[in-house]
């Protein structure tokens, strides 16, 4: 039998608490991706997501430092963090295997190498 981490230092028990929630790696993909900054146009892109878990979720990602609330006179944005960069290459993973996987019109056996990182943020914002 191979080696056991402790409950508390399995790095990847700690990623899936800090992202796992639901609507986390969306809200991350329309902050850092879709460049949407603002409470209403995550919401408007997310059909299903609440203002109240939308609230939630973005005070959350706050905490964990993935997110950055800024306050301009009548106008709240939201900006990543370097963590929260660092975390978009999670959503990455998820959207290399989307393009090869779930994409209908290109079926599984597209066998060509897979994009760069600017390419996927290119072929995603479409």
């Amino acid at each position: 039998m191979g080696p056991k981490l402790l409950y508390q230092q399995d790095p990847v028990r700690g990623s899936v608490k800090a992202l796992g929630s639901k609507w986390t790696l969306l809200i991350l993909r329309d902050i850092g991706f879709l460049k949407l900054e603002r409470f209403g146009e995550i919401l408007r892109n997310n059909p299903g997501l609440t203002p109240r878990v939308l609230s939630r979720r973005l005070r959350n990602m706050q905490k964990e430092g993935l997110i950055e609330r800024t306050v301009r006179s009548d106008r709240i944005t939201y900006v990543l963090t370097p963590r929260g960069e660092d975390a978009a290459y999670v959503l990455l993973a998820f959207l290399r295997y989307g393009l090869k996987y779930h994409r209908p019109s290109l079926g599984t056996a597209r066998l060509k190498p897979l994009p760069s990182f600017q390419e996927l943020i290119r072929e995603y914002r479409g």
